[in-house]
């Protein structure tokens, strides 16, 4: 019987690898020395967030109606 030789998908395999290494040195020199940038770019959501309510809740006390309440509760209807 002869055996198997399973070179192309090793190749194949080592060529993904090598890939996905490069891929994460690139984010890497992208991001540089900023060990903490997911957690800068979730603070500045979070700060327009919180500046989108406020500006909702001043437009509200202006007699505006922006329709923005966060403690509504959302009734969904599944129709066949």
């Amino acid at each position: 019987m002869a055996e198997p030789h399973n070179y192309r998908t090793v190749g194949y395999s080592m060529i993904m690898i090598s890939a996905a290494l490069v891929a994460i040195g690139l984010l890497y020199l992208a991001i540089g020395e900023d060990v903490l940038y997911s957690d800068h770019i979730s603070r500045e959501k979070q700060m327009e967030y919180k500046q989108m309510v406020e500006e909702a809740k001043q437009s509200a006390q202006q007699g505006k109606n922006l329709s923005i309440d966060l403690n509504e509760e959302m009734n969904v209807r599944n129709n066949p």
